[in-house]
């Protein structure tokens, strides 16, 4: 099968989707009608053009981060679940108005986006239609000549920083670390595990590539293996994230050397990728109901895991509740958006958001060892002093920080597709989840460039220990 045949086969699923679930939502919604249709058009182009000729993967992961989180929420919520939702929206009192004020908040913000998305390609960068030649010279003839020792080491090394993680409580999502390692080597693990080690399959997925494609599908397990365990180890129901950009990244290759699809490598992708998402998230869930349930009966803890299991696929994404939080509120303003600013990393105390936007079930000043937040995501967050033009910039400045960030991976990045895919999906995800101690995101953002200097300074020292 060739790739535009697949690619044109499943907009037209996704579209027939979409004015199914539109339709019916239209008919339910209680506001404008205009506003929604508006809402729904520029939902479906933010995720339209995300793939499209001259998108970056940055636009492909906001896409579909957003069109999840707001669109598709909100359709089903008001479609077929007269408008209820089950995370708290705080003070947001659902009428008329309120519904169109949220949707036009969202709107503001889309409209950013397609700018910056548009701009960036005719003025700033977009990815070659060939694949780039490989620029780690020095790595990959390192990686070349030792290429099983590698693997067998990055495997040992993967379970060693897993194991350990799970075992001593270093760093885990909705627990207070157990144990705190000297020299800032929490922060070590934390990396590691976010996107550390998914960085190094990043490598070995380009240069597998090149060098045994036929058997790509080793590369592909190692990698799976790698966020599967990671995830597992961290707690989180997110192997689905760095997952889904390490593929999407390899699919890139593909698409760009070879005309047609090799539906046999597609069909094991698509098989491991899902048996080993339900593998985590069962894992993670089972882990997560024995600890937070502990003097629970069996049956209960088991239907505690379902619950949390059903959850994933629409409410643990962050998006429209939080917009309408922040519409329902009565002290918006800039006050507000000062205060928010200003919040401080404190694991007994509830986050801002949860204080003074929702009614949470949260409390962080019991003392068992658990930290939960509530997220109220970049858009709510922007729109804390309650002004368009605010939001309207800064979400242009947030989309044009990350194709400059995007763009500096790719520069120095050896110019690998599947590595600029994981760190512009690990960019999308941290703007979605916006919103807890948003000062601190210089931390994530100096990951990042460690991350990519630390590879850029390690191929240049090889490149000239093989010219020698």
């Amino acid at each position: 099968m060739r790739w535009d045949i697949l690619i044109k086969s499943t907009w037209l699923l996704v579209l027939a989707g979409i004015a199914l679930i539109g339709a019916c939502a239209l008919a339910e919604y209680q506001g404008s009608a205009w506003v929604y249709l508006l809402f729904t058009v520029l939902s479906t182009a933010v995720l339209y053009f995300g793939f499209g000729r001259g998108a970056i993967f940055f636009d492909s992961f906001i896409g579909v981060l957003l069109w999840i989180g707001f669109w598709l929420k909100f359709s089903v919520q008001t479609a077929f679940f007269h408008g209820r939702f089950n995370i708290s929206v705080g003070n947001f009192d659902g009428s008329p108005q309120s519904l169109d004020q949220a949707l036009l908040v969202v709107c503001c913000a889309l409209t950013a986006i397609l700018f910056v998305r548009f701009a960036r390609q005719r003025f700033f960068f977009s990815y070659p239609d060939t694949i780039p030649h490989i620029s780690y010279t020095g790595l990959y003839a390192f990686y070349r000549q030792y290429r099983i020792a590698v693997l067998v080491v990055f495997i040992l090394a993967v379970l060693a920083v897993c194991i350990s993680n799970a075992w001593f409580g270093i760093y885990q999502r909705g627990l207070v670390e157990r144990v705190k390692l000297p020299f800032g080597l929490n922060g070590v693990y934390a990396w590691l595990l976010m996107f550390g080690m998914a960085s190094v399959s990043a490598i070995i997925l380009r240069f597998e590539f090149e060098l045994n494609r036929d058997r790509y599908w080793v590369a592909i397990l190692i990698a799976l293996m790698e966020v599967t365990l990671s995830n597992i180890s961290l707690w989180s129901r997110g192997m689905i994230l760095n997952g889904s950009a390490l593929m999407y990244g390899a699919v890139a290759l593909f698409r760009r050397r070879e005309p047609r699809l090799r539906l046999g490598l597609g069909a094991f992708v698509v098989v491991a990728f899902g048996i080993l998402f339900v593998t985590s998230v069962l894992s993670v869930n089972y882990l997560r109901a024995n600890a937070f349930y502990a003097g629970y009966t069996q049956a209960e803890r088991a239907g505690a895991v379902v619950e949390q299991t059903s959850t994933l696929f629409l409410d643990r994404w962050v998006g429209v509740e939080g917009v309408m939080a922040v519409v329902g509120a009565t002290d918006k303003g800039w006050g507000v958006f000062k205060e928010a600013l200003s919040e401080r990393l404190d694991k007994s105390v509830n986050s801002y958001y949860d204080k003074h936007f929702v009614v949470s079930a949260y409390d962080n000043s019991r003392g068992d060892g658990t930290h939960f937040v509530s997220l109220p995501g970049y858009i709510a967050f922007l729109f804390y002093p309650g002004s368009y033009v605010f939001l309207f910039f800064a979400v242009l400045a947030f989309s044009a920080i990350a194709a400059v960030l995007e763009y500096i991976v790719y520069r120095l990045g050896g110019k690998n597709l599947v590595f600029c895919a994981l760190i512009a999906q690990v960019i999308a995800f941290r703007y979605t989840s916006f919103g807890y101690v948003p000062m601190q995101s210089y931390m994530l953002l100096g990951s990042i460039l460690l991350n990519v200097l630390i590879l850029f300074f390690a191929d240049r020292f090889l490149r000239v220990f093989y010219k020698n």
